[in-house]
């Protein structure tokens, strides 16, 4: 999707061209350059830029002095992509007309053509100093600014120039650009929507609001947008692929889904609509679709992490560990920092069987992302698996430095406490566990175990209860209540 024009050229007033017919009138017979050069404006009043550059340079032939003229050739010129050419003609307009705001205006875009962006501002702000309403210029100044980085300026410039003419379509969307280059999504939404009030007739405007509103979490506006630009585009390829994205973020993994595969059709090297694509079947726990979207998108982009990852994963969850793994080392190749592909390659190793691969796995995921919670308790996981209580509980007591709240760690270390015969330390585990989910079946049971090894059999009684009204089917809970209850039974008896 591309913005408004980088820079606007203004063609001279066409009273010019009048008043030049008026001051030639009684000549016209003697002069051939009158002729030229009407037949110049009607080539270029009907598209036809060439012959329309090639009459004015007849017409300057006959009048070289003549100001009017060379602005009318030079900002044709400069249609034609003949920069150099329309610096020289404009140059010399200047020289004949000091005081005419277009010559400095055009040729600022001359010299903006040319990569010449200081001489460009200068002329620009020439133009301004002779027209200070000058809309044009202004609008091709905060356009330069923004080319520059120099968004402060730009957006000074920008809403001089609205301020001159608000109902400018190309300036507002320029504005908003600009705004959503340094992430002020909010404002940009606001000039964006002041483009829509003004012609809504464009399909690029309400894609680009479809977006912005996905960023600033107004999902159903975005959906809203994006098919009013569908309405006017079909075939807007960006526009399926928004929509899709504000359908699977209302969890119509079905919908997004529609759009995407359009997106695909549309436009086959769209990889953004592979990708997608890939998660929403993921996300309907369609595997085997999500990693044929995979495929496809790295048929498209062979290298990505992230689609590595994901293909990995996809098969992970079909059972087929190795291939998996193999995608997992893909990911991790192209991009080493990936950390969610590194703890994927741990557990792809660990369901293929290969646990000493796996411990190795997660003690490098824990050693190059300490602060990952993930990845310690992982590897105090493994550990524990393993019956390697020592370095099992260190790896769980890191985990909680890191996440406070991790179910798994609190009850896995819970349970090596109880083991170790440390039930104090084990109920203070299982109920902090409890305290972050208190429907965590397993802490629920196993402060159940706890207490009773305590004697705190009422206790014990209440906790296995609550594990059965969870999940009345859990079978370990089950046991130890018939178990208990039996027991409590025989001693009231």
């Amino acid at each position: 999707m591309t913005p408004g024009r980088l820079s606007r050229w203004s063609i001279p007033l066409m009273v010019a061209a009048i008043m030049a017919v008026a001051c030639f009138v009684q000549a016209q017979d003697e002069d051939p350059g009158l002729a030229s050069f009407n037949e110049g404006v009607e080539h270029y009043e009907a598209g036809r830029l060439e012959q329309a550059r090639d009459a004015f340079a007849t017409a300057l032939e006959a009048r070289p002095d003549d100001a009017t003229v060379l602005v009318w050739l030079g900002s044709v010129s400069l249609q034609l992509g003949e920069a150099e050419a329309a610096i020289g003609h404009l140059q010399r307009a200047i020289e004949l007309d000091p005081d005419y705001a277009v010559s400095y205006n055009n040729l600022g875009n001359a010299y903006l053509a040319t990569g010449d962006l200081a001489r460009a501002e200068e002329q620009y702000r020439l133009a301004l100093e002779r027209d200070p309403e000058y809309f044009d210029a202004e609008y091709n100044l905060a356009n330069l600014y923004t080319r520059q980085g120099e968004y402060d300026r730009a957006f000074n410039a920008y809403n001089r120039a609205l301020a001159i003419n608000p109902n400018d379509f190309e300036a507002r969307m320029s504005f908003g650009h600009a705004l959503r280059k340094t992430g002020d999504t909010e404002k940009a939404i606001r000039e964006f929507e002041a483009a829509r009030a003004i012609d809504a007739t464009g399909a690029d405007v309400h894609s680009v609001l479809g977006t912005l509103y996905i960023k600033s979490g107004r999902t159903q506006e975005a959906i809203e947008s994006y098919r009013a630009a569908l309405a006017v585009d079909p075939n807007l390829v960006e526009a399926h692929v928004g929509l899709g994205l504000a359908l699977y973020n209302t969890g119509d993994y079905n919908g997004a889904i529609e759009q995407w595969t359009a997106a695909s059709e549309l436009d086959p090297s769209s990889f953004a609509a592979r990708y997608n694509t890939g998660l929403a079947c993921a996300a309907l726990n369609d595997y085997a679709s999500a990693a044929e979207a995979y495929q496809a998108a790295l048929a498209i982009r062979p290298g990505d992490p992230n689609t590595l990852n994901n293909l990995g994963w996809a098969l992970y969850e079909q059972n087929q560990a190795t291939e998996a793994a193999d995608y997992f080392r893909q990911a991790i190749a192209a991009n080493p920092d990936l950390q969610v592909a590194h703890l994927n390659l741990a557990l792809a190793l660990e369901r293929a069987g290969q646990k000493d691969e796996a411990l190795a796995q997660w003690q490098e995921a824990s050693t190059r992302f300490p602060d990952s919670a993930a990845a310690h308790v992982g590897l105090a996981n493994l550990y524990y698996e393993r019956g390697d209580y020592d370095n099992a509980l260190p790896a769980y007591q890191r985990t909680l430095a890191l996440d406070a709240t991790n179910l798994e760690a609190h009850n896995n270390a819970g349970l090596i406490y109880l083991k170790q015969g440390n039930l104090t330390e084990a109920v203070v585990q299982f109920r902090a566990a409890l305290t972050a989910d208190p429907n965590y079946v397993y802490a629920l049971n196993n402060l159940g175990v706890a207490l009773e090894k305590q004697g705190d059999l009422r206790g014990a009684l209440e906790q296995y209860e609550k594990a059965l009204q969870v999940q009345p089917d859990y079978s370990p809970a089950q046991r130890n209540r018939d178990r208990l209850q039996g027991s409590l039974g025989a001693v009231q008896g």
